[in-house]
């Protein structure tokens, strides 16, 4: 039997556990987008290093491009600009309708002449407007203003769409990389085409860690009432179980109580160490069989071997001495800690004294404010790694 367990960032798992519940909700909303041809609230996905977020964009984009819609997936990132990402995403999906036999094809015409302009002011050099063999359309998506541009390209595929019989689906990930002008122009240009008495159908949804609701409220004030915010929590442990057995059910490897058990406990609720801890485990067993203690012992060891050489290891061999000194007084503590507790560790007089390193540690991912005066790790078993790693 092939190993059924996934380890990996962004990896699909076999089983889908705990998800059941805003997969449903979304793909409610997506099909009622579509049958009404007409937009809806955009999303905002958050939730801690490896809870599956890029798992779920991929599962609602897939749903998208069975039902034949125009599906554009970028991940944002400090080095190229969200505008740039979005366009080059949406010319390879309008250029695949375009080369496609679908009869509607015409219907998109206007869109790409938008998405010209919109290239052309991003990128007057034209490096980015990849080829596309068509006039741009004058006065539209060329004020030069990206908000009020973003704006007049997803109206105008939102209205090719709906011309089509069908909708656009736009995910981006990792949002909170994105620039704060970026994110701006993003949030104002999804509350204009949501707006009008028939609001065209495009269903956003973005991702990414738990400060992302914050960083866009920053972006923009009415960012908190325009989006429908989810969180992705950590398992139960009747989910972790259906993630560890349905896989291995259908390769015929059963489970001793105990040694689920062991498993549920080492998994932690973490959806990525469930991957890790599956895969090692069942690398013990040929199938089919029976996974004991004996084997749960061995793969769990070897699970969290692997993740303190890479998961941990990578993010801890990437931070600054003082970044690692903050890092250690919060894991001796405890995640999440009050800044002056922190700084009473540190030997520090004021909070104001760890401005500096702790808004280094949230800008590169490594810890985030689960409320005002307090910051926590974005991976779980971040703290027990550096304690561990210090005796």
């Amino acid at each position: 039997m092939t190993n059924p367990f996934k380890p990996g960032a962004g990896r699909k798992p076999p089983y889908l556990a705990g998800r059941t519940e805003i997969l449903h909700a979304v793909k409610t909303e997506m099909q009622q987008v579509c049958d009404d041809a007409e937009g809806m609230r955009p999303v905002v996905v958050s939730g801690l290093r490896g809870m599956g977020k890029t798992v779920l964009l991929r599962e609602l984009a897939d749903f998208a491009k069975q039902r034949a819609w125009v599906v554009a997936c970028v991940e944002a990132s400090r080095n190229t600009s969200l505008a740039t990402k979005l366009s080059q995403a949406l010319y390879l999906e309008l250029r695949r309708i375009k080369n496609s036999a679908n009869p509607l094809k015409s219907a998109f015409d206007h869109a790409i002449a938008v998405l010209k302009s919109f290239q052309l002011k991003i990128d007057p050099t034209g490096s980015c407007s990849l080829g596309i063999d068509i006039q741009p359309a004058q006065g539209y998506a060329d004020s030069g203003d990206l908000s009020l541009d973003l704006g007049d390209l997803l109206q105008a595929t939102g209205e090719a769409a709906r011309d089509a019989g069908t909708a656009v689906f736009l995910s981006i990930d990792e949002l909170q990389e994105a620039s704060k002008e970026d994110l701006t122009a993003l949030n104002v240009a999804l509350h204009a085409i949501g707006q009008g008495s028939s609001p065209v159908p495009v269903y956003f949804i973005g991702a990414g860690l738990p400060t992302l609701p914050a960083v866009l409220a920053d972006a923009t004030s009415y960012a908190e009432r325009m989006f429908a915010y989810h969180s992705l929590e950590l398992l139960s442990d009747d989910a972790v179980r259906d993630a560890y057995i349905e896989p291995t059910a259908k390769g015929g490897i059963r489970w001793e109580e105990n040694a689920l058990a062991a498993a549920i406990e080492a998994a932690g609720g973490y959806p990525y160490f469930i991957q890790q801890c599956g895969f090692c485990i069942c690398e013990q067993i040929e199938a089919p069989g029976i996974v004991t203690s004996v084997e749960t012992a061995a793969g769990i060891a070897l699970a969290k071997n692997e993740l303190d050489r890479g998961l941990y290891r990578s993010r801890w061999d990437r931070t600054t001495r003082a970044g690692r000194a903050m890092m250690h007084a919060m894991a001796s503590v405890g995640s999440p800690i009050k800044l002056s507790d922190l700084a009473q560790q540190m030997g520090k007089r004021r909070i104001s004294d760890l401005s500096v390193i702790r808004d280094k540690l949230i800008h590169d991912g490594l810890i985030y404010a689960p409320e005002r005066g307090h910051v926590a790790f974005t991976v779980p078993g971040m703290d027990d790694f550096i304690l561990r790693c210090s005796e």
